[in-house]
C-alpha cells in the first residue's frame, strides 16, 4: 500500500497492522463507551436530582464526542482501508467479521442520534460540554420519549452483547489460532505470529 508524500508510515493502516490513527480513534472510543456505560448505569434509577441531570449531561456530551469520531473513524477506513483478512480465514468467519463490525459501526453512530432525539422529546436541551449547544430534533413528546428511551437502552444492551462477541473473537485468534489479528489493533506490539487481521 502506497503512503501519502511527506507523511510517517506508521500513521496509515498497512496490510499487515493498523496504524497510529486507527488505533487511537479504536481504543479512545473504547475508552469513552466503557465510560458511557458507567455514567447510564449511576443515573439509572437515581432520583430527579441535580447529581443526576449533571451525569446525564455528561453522558450526552460524550456520546456526541463519540458520534464525531465515529464519523472520523469512517473517514479515515475510506482513506486508510484496513488489514485484510488472515489467508485461511473461512468463509463465514469472514461474514460474521464483517457482520460485527458493521453492527458496531451502526449502533455507535445510531446511538447518539436517538439519544439526541430522547433529549428533544424530553424537552432537554443536547449540549457538548457547555460549550455548544445543539437545536431539539423534535418537540416535546412523552409518548415519543417513552419509546426512544426503550429504544436507547434496547441499543446499548445489544451493543453491549456485540462488544462481547467482538472481544471473545479477537481473543479466540489470539489464543486458540496464535495468529496476529489482536496484536495488529495493539500499540507497540511486535508482529510474530501468522496470518493477518479481522478488524
Amino acid at each position: 500500500m502506497s503512503h501519502a508524500v511527506g507523511a510517517p508510515a506508521n500513521l496509515r493502516n498497512t496490510p499487515d497492522r493498523y496504524g497510529i490513527v486507527s488505533q487511537s480513534l479504536h481504543w479512545l472510543i473504547v475508552i469513552l463507551v466503557f465510560v458511557q456505560y458507567l455514567l447510564g448505569i449511576k443515573a439509572h434509577g437515581m432520583p430527579v436530582s441535580l447529581e443526576r441531570l449533571m451525569l446525564l449531561a455528561r453522558h450526552k456530551s460524550i456520546g456526541v464526542t463519540i458520534f464525531a469520531l465515529m464519523i472520523a473513524r469512517l473517514a479515515w477506513r475510506l482513506y486508510s482501508p484496513p488489514p485484510t483478512l488472515p489467508s485461511n480465514t473461512r468463509t463465514w468467519t469472514a461474514h460474521a467479521a464483517h457482520l460485527s463490525h458493521a453492527l458496531l459501526y451502526l449502533l455507535l453512530l445510531a446511538m447518539p442520534v436517538v439519544g439526541w432525539l430522547l433529549s428533544s422529546a424530553s424537552n432537554l436541551t443536547v449540549s457538548w460540554f457547555g460549550f455548544v449547544s445543539l437545536p431539539n430534533l423534535i418537540g416535546p413528546n412523552r409518548q415519543a420519549a417513552h419509546w426512544l428511551l426503550f429504544t436507547h437502552q434496547g441499543m446499548a444492551w445489544l451493543l453491549l452483547a456485540t462488544v462481547i462477541l467482538h472481544t471473545g473473537a479477537a481473543l479466540w485468534h489470539h489464543i486458540v489460532l496464535h495468529d496476529s489479528v489482536l496484536l495488529r489493533m495493539l500499540p507497540f506490539a511486535a508482529l510474530n505470529r501468522k496470518g493477518g487481521d479481522s478488524q
